[in-house]
């Protein structure tokens, strides 16, 4: 029997962690095909931190570090620079950079830290419950706006797109086949930046939360079309450290 589609090599043979529909496995999936496809396994790190982003780091068979909420930036400056050799992906949710390690993910942009930053952008808090975050866009029902969020949204790619040290600052979606493309394209070309020119990058990915967010995993597809685009423009932002 032919061969057409399998999971990454890289990942273990176990179930997921995640939720159904939930846009982690889905997004960490993919920069795993990254890796593999770059074959850069023996360099690479996952970094992740509580919460549902972490649990990436326990589906690979590749170094990876935990961390306490928010604080990966920190923990990946002490590692490029003891090993710089290294190729480190931080991976973290909104309310993670966002929110509780904002500071640490725009001083680490503006030192222009030599790694690559994916944040998956649903909105919300996921484990914790379903809280408010940064990010929860005007109007949206949460465990903590139940009247519907006041104000607008934090844009965090286009904060760090105004630091003058990030090399690619870009947000993308995963939710068809044509911005999975697009962001696997984005992703390589962030981790080629930084193995070849010692570069920071920062790549927001819209996802949905089916869990918390109350919009069902058949329905994220369209959710993310109708409604998180409209605040979160899909498009790059710094390319080769210039404004797109």
């Amino acid at each position: 029997m032919e061969l057409i589609y399998q999971k990454p090599s890289v990942m273990y043979d176990e179930p997921t962690p995640y939720c159904a529909g939930c846009y982690h496995g889905l997004i960490q999936k993919l920069c795993f095909e990254v890796v593999e496809e770059m074959e850069i396994e023996d360099r690479f790190v996952y970094g992740g931190a509580v919460g549902c982003n972490g649990m990436g780091s326990f589906t690979i068979d590749m170094d990876a570090y935990g961390t306490c909420h928010g604080r990966s930036p920190c923990v990946g400056t002490a590692l490029k620079r003891l090993h710089p050799e290294s190729v480190l992906l931080i991976y973290q949710g909104d309310g993670d950079a966002a929110s509780i390690g904002l500071g640490d993910t725009l001083h680490a942009a503006n030192r222009g830290e030599a790694f690559t930053v994916v944040m998956a952008n649903n909105s919300l808090y996921g484990m914790t419950g379903g809280q408010a975050s940064p990010t929860s866009m005007p109007g949206q029902k949460t465990t903590t706006t139940r009247g519907g969020k006041e104000g607008g949204p934090m844009r965090l790619a286009e904060m760090v797109a105004t630091l003058d040290a990030p090399y690619y600052v870009a947000r993308c979606s995963v939710h068809n086949t044509k911005y999975i493309i697009q962001f696997k394209k984005a992703l390589k070309y962030a981790l080629e930046a930084q193995m070849e020119l010692g570069a920071y990058s920062f790549i927001e990915v819209l996802a949905n939360c089916p869990t918390s967010s109350g919009v069902k995993p058949e329905d994220s597809s369209r959710f993310i079309e109708e409604t998180a685009m409209k605040y979160f423009p899909v498009r790059e932002f710094k390319r080769g450290g210039l404004p797109v």
